[in-house]
């Protein structure tokens, strides 16, 4: 199985994801500042790196975790999902994939700096208010993540698409 979690940017509530999917982050506390910002790309990504599947592990089971920023686009996410679509009919492809859009989990401080570090490069304003955003968000984003391997678990379905707009 293979999960992608996607979202604007690809590099703040995708990267948690990962990481609490992969139990590289503890769920049973709010995470640090320090293990935020060491969170495998968190912050990391920049505009030319939308659209690309960067690879964080393997989790417990042995399923691939992936993620994905998006950007603005209406159609890179169902695009993929045609695609993919497209190779299970081929039987050229028989693994089961979950995407699943984190955005619903981003709160209005992580949004303002994700813009104020990663388009405006002022990291001093931004960074803090990602890691503010990163704590508010927490459990949210724990909660998609245990919603996302439940849905994976529980469908028959080889492909799903989560946009997850009704999570909260």
């Amino acid at each position: 199985m293979i999960y992608i979690y996607n979202d604007f940017g690809g590099t703040h509530t995708t990267a948690l994801a990962a990481a609490y999917h992969l139990k590289k982050l503890n769920e049973t506390h709010e995470p640090s500042k320090n293990e935020i910002l060491n969170t495998h790309n968190f912050n990391k990504l920049v505009y030319k790196d939308r659209g690309k599947f960067y690879f964080h592990g393997k989790d417990e089971d042995g399923n691939k975790v992936y993620t994905m920023g998006r950007g603005r686009s209406k159609i890179l996410v169902p695009g993929i999902f045609n695609l993919i679509d497209m190779l299970i009919e081929e039987a050229t492809l028989d693994e089961k994939i979950i995407l699943s859009n984190t955005s619903p989990t981003v709160p209005f401080s992580m949004t303002c700096g994700g813009m104020l570090s990663r388009w405006l490069k002022i990291d001093f304003i931004g960074v803090p208010l990602l890691v503010v955003g990163a704590k508010q968000a927490y459990q949210d984003i724990i909660n998609l993540v245990h919603h996302t391997k439940q849905v994976a678990k529980n469908s028959n379905s080889q492909l799903i698409m989560l946009d997850n707009k009704d999570f909260k």
